[in-house]
C-alpha cells in the first residue's frame, strides 16, 4: 500500500511518527526509498521548529504564493531559538524592496 503525501511538511510529520514508534532513521529511509540523512534532518525540523515557523511551513503545502520554507533553510534555522527562527520567518515574509524604492 503507497502512500501519498500532500508535502515535504506531511513527510516529516510521518517520518517522526514512525520514529516515535520505535523506527530508526535507516528503517524510514529505506521504506520510503530516501536518504538516511534526509529522513533525520526532516525529524530534527519537526521536533526544533518553532511553531510559526511550522505552521508557515504547513501552509506552503496547500500553495501559498512565494513560498520560503525550503528544506535547506529549515534545517538552518532550526539550530537557533524560537524566537530568532521567528525573526528570521518575518524577514524571509517581509516584502522585497522594489527597485523603484
Amino acid at each position: 500500500m503507497g502512500i501519498e503525501f500532500a508535502g515535504t511538511c506531511d513527510l516529516a510529520l510521518w517520518c517522526k511518527v514512525l520514529r516515535d514508534k520505535g523506527w530508526t532513521g535507516p528503517r524510514i529511509a529505506r521504506a520510503l526509498g530516501r536518504s538516511e540523512g534526509y529522513i533525520n534532518n526532516l525529524i530534527r525540523v519537526v521536533e526544533r521548529a518553532s511553531p510559526a515557523v511550522l505552521l508557515r511551513w504547513r501552509e506552503e503545502q496547500k500553495g501559498v504564493p512565494d513560498p520560503v520554507c525550503a528544506t535547506d533553510w529549515l534545517v538552518q534555522v532550526c539550530l537557533l531559538p524560537h524566537q530568532q527562527q521567528d525573526a528570521e520567518l518575518a524577514r524571509r515574509l517581509a516584502p522585497r524592496c522594489s527597485v523603484d524604492d
